[in-house]
């Protein structure tokens, strides 16, 4: 059965990250990104989180739609599919009248096809250029990297 839930365990954050091959956050940073989101959702399946997706924002106009995570053996089961809708269904239900307001993401590599079932644009488009990207790392010497 699955089931929804705003609730997440580091450990539980991190072994989705690592069920997609996507890097897993130092412990104290993970809980601080997961305590600010400005909304997030986790999908469960016999209490096992099995999907989640969060979103970011600034309380203004901006909403950045962040970690949407589908463990691999329960990818085709539209847990993606319900975790977006719900979002978006988040979104509009905090946007006033007579506003507008921007929500972004970063697709994964290939997933493009995907975000624009919901009507995201693939950039560049119109007057808007592509999405860009930095990591920014900090090794045992204290140097830092970008790539």
């Amino acid at each position: 059965m699955l089931t929804y839930t705003d609730e997440i365990t580091v450990e539980e954050y991190n072994d989705l990250r690592r069920s997609v091959n996507w890097i897993t956050v130092k412990d104290k940073r993970a809980q601080k990104a997961l305590n600010n989101s400005f909304y997030k959702l986790i999908a469960r399946k016999d209490g096992k989180p099995v999907g989640m997706a969060r979103i970011v924002s600034d309380g203004g106009y901006t909403y950045f739609i962040t970690d949407v995570i589908v463990r691999p053996e329960c990818q085709g089961e539209h847990i993606g599919t319900a975790l977006i809708d719900r979002l978006l269904e988040y979104i509009k239900r905090d946007v006033m009248d007579d506003e507008t307001v921007m929500v972004s993401l970063m697709a994964a590599y290939e997933r493009e096809s995907f975000y624009e079932r919901f009507g995201f644009h693939t950039r560049p488009f119109g007057n808007h250029g592509p999405g860009m990207s930095m990591w920014v790392s900090r090794i045992a010497d204290g140097s830092i990297i970008t790539s």
